[in-house]
């Protein structure tokens, strides 16, 4: 019995594959992009080069004065390694400033958020005057340090200073302190005329933060019978944490460059009582002249600040997340 072969379909072989075909690019589209990448670059430029001319430059050229001895005047300088940073931390005086300058920043940066907080949530609150009382508080975030700090020597005089005449005034006279010439007392002076002038700041922010917050939120927490601080607390608060982390990490770059305020007031002064790093790198580079020795000083406060920084970057993501 025969059986019918039958035949399978012959597939057709596979055209190789052809080259996707090149877009012709017109010359004025070309020409078009690169002026328009040459006109970004005019704009970006100026400021690399600034950056690199005076920021880049001047770490890298410390980084490398802090290698020698050396007055900034001479054109001799002696290679010395890695004493001046040796010297720096058998100094006790380094210690104590990086000390003085850790509480500055600490108290300064928390009782400055708080305060700016407090202060915020009852200006968008309250509606009377609320403008007013805006500006008020903002104000002596646009004076001078120098202003301020000349302002407050008079106003802490022991003599003659607002301060202790009003107390003699009201019969408090007991009270009265020489609030500048005291250690024990001098920094915590110097730390009051900060927050006096970088609370409202931290308000503003706070400020336009909260209005991003739906009122919606503040009408349930009124209905629930939550009060003022309760609200504060468990609602605004954590609304409010990226603006925490902004102000935390303004404050502590402030905080460790703080300068003019203090050799206003105190020049470090009385004895060490206020010598901050900043003041204490002023001092042994301009006054005593170790210039070699001032640069390793402002590497390890420039390590310093990235360090703090990058710890306050982490913390913040982990929250995030």
């Amino acid at each position: 019995m025969q059986t019918e072969q039958q035949e399978l379909p012959i597939k057709p072989k596979a055209e190789p594959l052809k080259p996707a075909p090149r877009l012709n690019v017109p010359k004025k589209k070309r020409k078009g992009k690169m002026k328009q990448n040459m006109v970004g670059w005019a704009f970006v430029g100026p400021i690399v080069l600034f950056v690199v001319a005076f920021i880049y430059y001047g770490i890298f050229y410390n980084a490398y004065n802090s290698f020698f001895s050396w007055d900034g005047i001479s054109f001799d300088k002696v290679f010395v390694g890695f004493e001046n940073y040796a010297e720096m931390f058998r100094d006790p005086d380094f210690y104590l400033s990086l000390k003085n300058t850790f509480i500055f920043t600490i108290l300064t940066v928390t009782i400055q958020a708080f305060i700016g907080l407090v202060l915020a949530y009852f200006l968008h609150t309250q509606g009377p005057l609320r403008t007013a009382m805006k500006s008020v508080f903002f104000f002596p975030v646009v004076l001078s340090p120098v202003v301020l700090g000349a302002a407050f020597s008079q106003i802490y005089d022991f003599q003659f200073g607002y301060i202790n005449e009003f107390l003699r005034a009201i019969g408090l006279g007991s009270l009265e302190q020489n609030w500048l010439g005291d250690p024990d007392i001098a920094l915590y002076s110097v730390i009051a005329i900060n927050i006096f002038q970088w609370t409202g700041s931290s308000m503003v922010m706070y400020y336009m933060a909260m209005l991003t917050i739906e009122k919606e939120i503040f009408e349930a927490a009124k209905i629930d019978g939550a009060g003022f601080f309760r609200t504060l607390w468990s609602i605004v608060f954590p609304n409010l944490k990226g603006t925490t982390f902004t102000l935390s990490i303004l404050g502590v770059i402030g905080g460790l460059k703080t300068f003019d305020l203090v050799w206003i007031t105190t020049a470090g002064g009385p004895g060490s009582s206020t010598e901050f790093i900043s003041t204490y790198l002023f001092r042994k580079s301009m006054l005593q002249q170790e210039v070699g020795f001032s640069s390793a000083v402002a590497i390890i406060l420039l390590t310093i600040a990235l360090l703090i920084t990058y710890i306050q970057l982490r913390v913040q993501k982990k929250m995030d997340n």
